[in-house]
């Protein structure tokens, strides 16, 4: 939890309320980069070539997206291949193939759930009970990237807990060991086209760099205020979607 103390910015020391997580793989600790979702997640599904769903198939260097005919449109075929180079441009290209890729898989999701339907098998959780004491993660995808949700319980109550949305990696700024967060390692050494003099300074080519991310601030900081009230107290398992 963040206690907010705002202060003024120092480029050389505090200049970002986002936090910096790192990977720590044993030896260093990673600013490890989601790319934004479309470009790691085509990237890693092309090179496992594990997955062949019928409607998708990783070969090992592409991955092959094969959307069916429908009333209005014939069948066609996407192959998404890895590119040369990470950067804004190959950003915005693999997230223009990730929605034929979205659409096979739920087309593909939704076939299965109705075989399971269909065989009367209509459980959608599993009994659990909380611990007393505990520590625990999940690993998710989100739309920009890997998402983890991080807590301990005590007295069978959550006594701390913390997610890792995909923009703080992206976003996160220099840590303590000078390593520089994604964001920040994609612009450096980005030359400069914008003909605007310094009093109106737009900063499009950055600004292309960083929205190749597809960012989400308001996810990259998280803090607590503290005194407040609470206003209203509900319990929606279902997120209000059953009554």
């Amino acid at each position: 939890t963040t206690i907010p103390k705002p202060q003024k910015r120092d480029f050389g020391d505090k200049y970002t309320w986002v936090m910096s997580p790192r990977w720590f793989d044993g030896r260093d600790y990673l600013a490890l980069d989601t790319g934004g979702g479309p470009l790691p997640r085509l990237w890693a599904t092309a090179k496992n070539g594990l997955v062949d769903i019928g409607y998708i198939k990783s070969t090992g260097n592409s991955v092959k997206i094969t959307l069916p005919k429908t009333a209005l449109k014939p069948e066609v075929e996407f192959e998404w291949k890895i590119p040369r180079w990470s950067n804004a441009l190959e950003r915005d290209r693999a997230r223009t193939y990730f929605q034929a890729y979205a659409a096979a898989c739920g087309l593909y999701f939704v076939e299965q759930a109705l075989k399971e339907l269909y065989a009367g098998r209509t459980t959608t959780w599993s009994e659990f009970t909380v611990p007393e004491e505990g520590l625990g993660c999940g690993f998710h995808e989100a739309v920009r990237g890997v998402l983890s949700h991080h807590l301990v319980i005590r007295d069978g109550k959550i006594a701390n807990y913390h997610p890792y949305p995909p923009t703080p990696w992206n976003a996160s700024p220099r840590d303590i060991y000078g390593t520089t967060g994604p964001y920040e390692d994609a612009v450096q050494n980005t030359p400069i086209f914008e003909e605007n003099g310094p009093d109106k300074f737009k900063g499009i080519d950055i600004m292309r760099a960083v929205r190749s991310f597809d960012p989400c601030l308001p996810c990259g900081v998280h803090m607590y205020l503290g005194k407040g009230r609470v206003l209203k107290t509900r319990h929606s398992p279902m997120f209000g979607m059953m009554k």
